[in-house]
Formats: C-alpha cells, structure tokens, sequence
C-alpha cells in the first residue's frame, strides 16, 4: 500500500468500510459514514475513494448498474466473484488464469502484462430466494 496522510476523512471510511464484506457504491459509504457520526461530503468520500484506490488501500469494480464499488481487500493479488443480488464478493485467486494472460501478452509483443477480472453470478443465498 502507497503511504498517505491519514485524514479524519479517511480513517473514516476506512473504518465504515472495515465493518463491510461486500463491494459499496460511494453513496453507501457515504451513509456509512454519516451514521458513525461523522460529518463528511459526498465529494470528500468520492475524493477519498479514488485516491484509496490508486494507492492500492481499495479494490473497485463496476457494479451491474455501471456505477463504481469499492471494498476493503488484501494486498495479494486476487479477482473477485460477486452476486449481482446481494452483492456477495468472494476474492479468488486462479493460477491456470494468471499464466494463460501473461502467455497472452506475450503472444502479441506486450511486455508489463497485468489484467483484471470480475467474475458475476447469483450466490447459493439469492438463488433459493
């Protein structure tokens, strides 16, 4: 993780999203956030947010509506299977896949391969719902 100033702000969210298993919109930490009592922006959880994932301290993935989710991970690399229903996230990890995108990079002259990718479906919960 990239060292950066821990504000208020950001201990914040960090600690709103501590408390979460699941990929949350901005909105939501938002809300998370506003109900620990904490006076904070929805620009200044938006700002945080994205500077939380450049430096790495975030995962986000695109939500089924297109809008941009965010959760606390590890620092290891991993993709993630997530219910379109209740927005379960599982981090996975898949060796066949990390030689199978490198072997593809390099098929076609690329060097300094990296790749992601987000798996969805319905969990085993939602789908006896």
């Amino acid at each position: 993780m990239a060292t950066q100033r821990l504000t208020k702000q950001r201990k914040a969210i960090t600690e709103a999203l501590t408390s979460q298993d699941n990929f949350r919109s901005a909105q939501e930490i938002h809300a998370l956030v506003s109900s620990n009592g904490e006076t904070i922006g929805l620009s200044t959880v938006y700002r945080n947010l994205t500077e939380m994932f450049e430096a790495r301290d975030v995962d986000m993935i695109i939500g089924t509506d297109g809008e941009s989710q965010y959760r606390l991970c590890s620092n290891d690399h991993h993709h993630h299977l997530t219910c379109t229903k209740c927005g379960l996230a599982i981090e996975i990890t898949g060796e066949a896949l990390e030689i199978w995108a490198k072997q593809v990079g390099i098929d076609n002259g690329f060097t300094e391969i990296a790749h992601t990718l987000e798996i969805t479906g319905v969990c085993r919960s939602c789908k006896k719902n």
